[in-house]
């Protein structure tokens, strides 16, 4: 008796652990479905995924190869060769002695050199190759900003879709409260023009409710592309970030700071540069070329000939080329016209760069007078719309006033919210085109 109810009371504290745990796990299911992510989360997911900003820092690895390769062309290059020979047969046939061609000869050689003069090409190409480093950092930085501006509008997208959805509930709610009033009135006066309002009404919560279904089905494509860009939950909730403060820089001093900014300009700056050394590279390589060499060589033959021996030697190479056929004036040539090509590039940047400025900024104060005026639409459509559905309540105003107000109130809301986002989304976009994007922090 006393075993059986001391194994009761061990099911009970079983029963009682595995209830804690259940609890604990559905708490933590919970709070991981509840996680809200936020527009520096979206970022990150972005960073972390994205195959742009893959593809730029494998252009990065690349250039830090690029210069352990130049370098190597300044370092001592040590060779060593190694070769077994057999023969069917000894020459001259039938003799000991001085012969010169063995039945087996083992060959071995260590050669040692080092570049002395190379007509300049060799240190262009190792600040070639730092130009071409920070340029892939640059670009790097480009892709990262790219990234961050499609994030955004991405990000906003979702917010502006939500926002859309509640705007098309809150109208469908105030049409079927209207479609109420109208029954109750056609139900107590039965007149035609009471029959007609109630057909109106009914025909208005159909709309509305065709607005919500597409508001509804805009807020899945909304999260679709951000998920496809930050792989965020489909289903994820997003914070609302903190209002961003409109820039207060003039036009002349933010086009200034883009050009100081700008990391595709910096590139682009870097790619004249790099050209202008290409044109050192091209005419170095038709200049004479001195190497300093030595090493030893080890030859054993069977049976022995007299070129058997370990040899030591050392000296200079030179190499001069004499006659080309006009061979390096062309390649002179192009590498000049690249270089020129690179410089144009370059100033066609600058020019793009400043216009980008410019339409970021007029877009920017553009939309920033419309959400002050929309500002103003919304207050006075909402008193409007309270004033209306009062005296439409007293039956001092017909349906169609009430329809009317209700309509200029889901226009105003609507341009409220859109005005909204869009000037966020419009300065994340005029901070992008004066490179401060993402370098804030």
């Amino acid at each position: 008796m006393i075993k059986s109810k001391g194994l009761v009371k061990m099911t009970r504290i079983h029963m009682t652990v595995f209830a804690a745990l259940c609890c604990l796990l559905t708490v933590s299911t919970a709070l991981a479905t509840d996680k809200v992510y936020t527009l520096e989360d979206a970022y990150a997911g972005a960073l972390g995924t994205s195959e742009f900003m893959k593809i730029a820092e494998e252009g990065v690895i690349q250039s830090d190869d690029r210069i352990d390769q130049a370098w190597s062309t300044l370092y001592p290059h040590l060779n060593l060769s190694s070769s077994f020979i057999r023969y069917n047969d000894t020459l001259p046939r039938n003799s000991t002695t001085n012969l010169f061609q063995p039945l087996e000869q083992v060959q071995t050689a260590l050669v040692l050199t080092q570049t002395l003069y190379t007509g300049g090409r060799t240190l262009a190409a190792l600040r070639t190759a730092n130009k071409m480093r920070e340029a892939s950092r640059s670009d790097l930085s480009v892709a990262k900003q790219d990234i961050f501006i499609r994030v955004s509008e991405a990000y906003y997208g979702v917010l502006k879709a939500q926002k859309s959805v509640e705007i098309s509930k809150r109208s469908l709610e105030r049409m079927e409260h209207h479609k109420q009033v109208t029954e109750r009135e056609a139900s107590t006066r039965k007149t035609k023009a009471n029959a007609s309002a109630l057909l109106r009404a009914n025909t208005l919560v159909s709309q509305a409710r065709i607005s919500m279904i597409r508001a509804q089905d805009g807020i899945k494509v909304a999260r679709e592309k951000l998920n496809l860009l930050t792989k965020l939950p489909v289903d994820a909730q997003i914070a609302e970030p903190h209002l961003l403060d409109q820039p207060t820089d003039k036009l002349d001093d933010l086009k200034a700071l883009a050009l100081k900014n700008r990391d595709d300009y910096a590139g682009s700056k870097l790619n004249s540069n790099i050209a202008e050394e290409n044109v050192t590279i091209v005419r170095g390589s038709h200049y004479p070329q001195i190497y300093a060499e030595a090493g030893f060589t080890y030859l054993d033959s069977y049976p022995m000939t007299l070129m058997d021996a370990t040899t030591y030697y050392g000296g200079l190479k030179l190499s001069m080329p004499l006659f080309e056929g006009g061979l390096m004036k062309a390649e002179v040539s192009e590498a000049k016209s690249k270089q020129r090509q690179a410089e144009l590039a370059t100033e066609l940047l600058r020019r793009s760069i400043e216009s980008d400025v410019h339409e970021a900024y007029i877009n920017l104060q553009t939309v920033a007078s419309v959400l002050e005026t929309a500002k103003l639409q919304m207050e006075y459509a909402k008193t409007n719309f309270d004033a209306v559905e009062g005296m439409f309540g007293e039956g001092l105003v017909p349906s169609l006033s009430l329809i009317d107000a209700e309509q200029a109130l889901n226009m105003a809301e609507r341009e409220l919210v859109n005005a909204t986002y869009d000037q966020q989304v419009l300065i994340l976009r005029l901070r992008k085109s004066i490179g401060k994007l993402g370098k804030e922090a």
